[in-house]
């Protein structure tokens, strides 16, 4: 492909095989996460909490008591099985529910909805304050950022130059499967199918994963994640970089997150910017396909093909 890595380097590192807006939640000052034992194939779960959110696109956000062998209490939405929706969108903020809760490798799924009590104290969040950063679209040049790699190297918006980037927001320990480690499972597949050559492109292509949780997910950290996911350093990329320097990129493209106390809360982009630097595209949420990707990429390579052309 032609593909080369981002900034200095990176022999050190070596490829390791393995391993809608939709929310995804974590208690990031809960290292037990870490710690949780491997998944069986799939896992069922009776878990008892609160609304805080109503049904809305196929989820109800509860916050949940403990969930034993898995995680502990947080806030977060479940996806709420098609057989449940009527159950589920008779539920409103404040009441207490049980359900039943099943996770696989590759998504989760919520039924038997019962209505146990009520919270008369309980009130939504407050909305946080408007977002000052200016959103990037379609067709717009993305900002400049000053960022870091997972072998400690600095990355700019100038490495991304001539050459067609794949962006996505994650953060490490994310537990549930259709937010972050999707986004971390269709990078691993778009890698597969570059290497492959099943995805064709004019320019080089690569990838880049960048944190949202710069606190935890340090170089070390996210070189690790990298070696789960099998990522290729000269294709695949991890970055962090300060909190203030994260909030004004992951701003620009509307990835909202959220810190209520003990909680990180996020939405999900991916996009994916041409080699001068402008947005070709942005998709919103999880439901994007590796097909997704590719024809975009044939259409950037047509546009770049029209521009050599005329030159």
């Amino acid at each position: 492909m032609g593909n080369s890595p981002i900034g200095a380097d990176t022999r050190t590192s070596r490829p390791a095989t393995g391993l809608t807006n939709m929310r995804c939640v974590l208690i990031v000052v809960c290292l037990a996460l870490c710690l949780v034992p491997a998944q069986a194939a799939e896992r069922t779960f009776t878990v008892k909490g609160t609304v805080t959110a109503p049904l809305a696109d196929g989820t109800i956000t509860v916050a949940h008591e403990p969930i034993p062998d898995y995680m502990p209490a947080m806030t977060m939405p479940f996806n709420v099985a098609p057989e449940a929706m009527a159950a589920a969108a008779r539920l409103r903020a404040g009441d207490q529910v049980e359900f039943r809760w099943r996770v696989t490798k590759d998504s989760s799924h919520a039924w038997d909805f019962k209505r146990i009590g009520r919270d008369e104290t309980h009130a939504p969040p407050p909305a946080g304050p408007p977002v000052a950063a200016r959103r990037v679209r379609e067709g717009d040049t993305i900002p400049s950022f000053a960022l870091t790699d997972q072998e400690g190297n600095a990355l700019t918006e100038a490495a991304l130059r001539g050459k067609a980037t794949l962006l996505t927001f994650i953060f490490t320990r994310c537990p549930v499967p259709e937010f972050c480690p999707r986004m971390s499972e269709r990078f691993q597949s778009l890698q597969r199918q570059l290497t492959a050559g099943q995805i064709h492109a004019v320019v080089p292509v690569q990838l880049l994963s960048v944190t949202i949780d710069p606190e935890f997910d340090t170089p070390a950290v996210l070189r690790e994640y990298g070696r789960r996911y099998g990522a290729d350093p000269n294709t695949w990329h991890f970055a962090t970089g300060s909190p203030a320097e994260i909030e004004s990129l992951r701003r620009s493209f509307a990835v909202f997150a959220e810190k209520s106390a003990a909680i990180l809360d996020h939405t999900l982009a991916t996009v994916l910017i041409g080699p001068d630097l402008r947005v070709a595209a942005i998709w919103r949420g999880n439901r994007w396909k590796e097909e997704d990707v590719a024809a975009s990429l044939a259409r950037l390579d047509s546009a770049n093909g029209r521009a050599t052309a005329s030159e």
